[in-house]
């Protein structure tokens, strides 16, 4: 890892002076220009500590810190030192011998009036009597999305030994705006390859916040080498645990360290409601427990499959001698108003607290016609409702809940709630089917909304996928290539070089029309 030191004395000698652009006259367009270094680019048998370089201009060097990439990293303290139009790169020692080293200087340097960065700006000197001349490169793309990966850093490793999130890569470089690396003046041996988006650039993965893709066979360098592109993903195999707990008259809150995508609580007290979300495990009182002081004992999955189980105590604040109004609350839904339904439609009401009450026969679903309809009416938990339609409305139908007939755990009651929503009929709908590259095993088929990102519907299938009955609109389908039958995705592991499951992704979104049939799609 690099690392830059400011020392006072260097200001004082170098830093004191502020050079300000000259206004007036034609801007400058110019990049600035290396009128010469040393060593000299090329350079063998290099013994020296300083790189010292001369531009034809005034320059600006606040980026080259963040910008100045050294490979192989010589793991050696170094300071920046500038004066005019020269800048010192001076190491605390000597580099190490019978080495090729690139300096990358990138963005780093720019001319003082404009901030025009000087382009592929590189030194390549060796410490031995040979250079390195082998490349290396490919292309880095988010696995999901098929998008380039700015700024991801590739690392080459000499030895593959395992765990990688402890080691900096031999050598390294970054993507540009196409996701695209170059390495250059390597020397031929076996690597593995690794990426990540190197967060808080320590060239080390750290699981927690960082994307990860790798190539599990070793890659043997012995000529100029391309490397099929690499594609990168979320991988936090860090076990989950507890960030904060939050205790309040009739509510514990645990908040966790990472989204948990399901948790199975275990509470013998049928007085305490439980929940959850992507980061909080909710405990509500509903009644005074037999006990001030309960144990949940917690199994999280995340959406890496990995699984955790906590235990924790649960105890709620005394009560407060301030007697709480009651108030009302808001219905959420995940069809909005005049949303386009199709006649098979399923609105999901979430609520924030749990449910005590509800008297479904003030609820009042409407349609366009004389015939009368009831919705199937299933709670999922007491905090979500799901209400399935199987309409005969010609034109529209409307949902509407007068206030007071929810009430959560608290004593608040729903405020009215109404929405109006068109009906699609079948002339009005779209269909899309198609295969795959290769037919070859189960695999799943995702449609998903361009505008909102939610997955309108899911297949699973084999040969061939077909979406029927679909609201017209423009969407991107998705397939995984499901290798373990289990129904969704599994991602990689670094540690055991599992490589993750396969997926494709149309590269533009899919304009479905009504009344319209889409045939012989292959998604590849």
């Amino acid at each position: 890892m690099k690392y830059i030191l400011y020392c006072t004395c260097i200001f004082l000698m170098f830093g004191c002076a502020q050079f300000v652009p000259p206004t007036g006259g034609p801007t400058d367009k110019a990049a600035p220009k290396l009128l010469n270094s040393n060593p000299s680019n090329k350079t063998k048998n290099f013994h020296g500590n300083t790189i010292s370089m001369d531009f034809d201009e005034y320059i600006d060097i606040t980026a080259l810190k963040q910008e100045l990439i050294i490979v192989p990293d010589p793991n050696i303290l170094y300071l920046i030192k500038q004066k005019d139009k020269n800048v010192k790169l001076v190491f605390e020692k000597q580099f190490p011998d019978s080495t090729t080293f690139t300096l990358n200087f990138r963005n780093g340097i720019k001319d003082l009036s404009e901030r025009n960065p000087s382009k592929n700006l590189k030194i390549v000197f060796s410490t031995g009597p040979e250079i390195d001349s082998l490349t290396l490169n490919g292309t880095i793309i988010d696995l999901h999305t098929k998008l380039p990966v700015l700024d991801a850093l590739v690392g080459l490793y000499k030895k593959d030994t395992l765990p990688l999130n402890k080691k900096k890569p031999d050598y390294f470089m970054k993507t540009d705006s196409s996701g695209k690396y170059l390495f250059e003046n390597i020397k031929a041996d076996k690597y593995f390859i690794m990426s990540f988006t190197d967060k808080n650039q320590n060239l080390i993965f750290d699981q927690k916040n960082e994307n990860i893709g790798f190539i599990k066979d070793t890659v043997i360098v012995s000529k100029n080498t391309v490397i099929d592109t690499l594609e990168i993903y979320p991988a936090n195999y860090t076990k989950n645990k507890i960030k904060k707990n939050i205790s309040r008259e009739n509510e514990y809150i645990i908040q966790l360290d990472k989204p948990t995508k399901s948790a199975t609580i275990s509470l013998d007290d049928s007085s305490i409601v439980t929940n959850y979300d992507k980061l909080n495990l909710n405990f509500f009182k509903i009644k005074q427990p037999a006990n001030d002081t309960l144990l949940a004992k917690i199994i999280l999955v995340d959406s890496l499959n990995i699984s955790d189980t906590i235990s924790q105590k649960i105890y709620f604040a005394n009560p407060s001698k301030t007697k709480r109004k009651v108030q009302s609350f808001p219905i959420n839904s995940s069809i909005k108003n005049n949303q386009e339904l199709t006649r098979t439609s399923t609105y999901t009401i979430t609520f924030q607290y749990p449910i005590t009450r509800f008297d479904s026969s003030k609820a009042i679903f409407k349609t366009d016609t004389v015939i009368s309809e009831k919705p199937k009416y299933t709670w999922i938990n007491q905090n979500t409702l799901n209400i399935e339609i199987n309409t005969k409305a010609k034109a529209n139908t409307q949902l509407t809940f007068p206030s007071n007939i929810f009430e959560n755990y608290k004593g608040d009651t729903n405020s009215l709630f109404s929405i109006k929503n068109p009906i699609l009929n079948n002339d009005d709908l779209g269909s899309i089917e198609g295969t795959t590259i290769t037919n070859a095993g189960t695999k799943i088929a995702q449609l998903i909304n361009e505008d909102s990102g939610i997955i309108s519907k899911t297949q699973t299938f084999s040969n061939k996928f077909s979406f029927k009955n679909i609201i017209p609109g423009s969407y991107f389908i998705k397939i995984i290539f499901d290798e373990n039958n289990n129904g969704i995705w599994d991602p990689g592991n670094i540690n055991t070089k599992k490589l993750p499951e396969k997926i494709l992704v149309t590269k533009e979104s899919i304009r479905i029309r009504a009344n319209f049939e889409l045939k012989d799609i292959e998604i590849k």
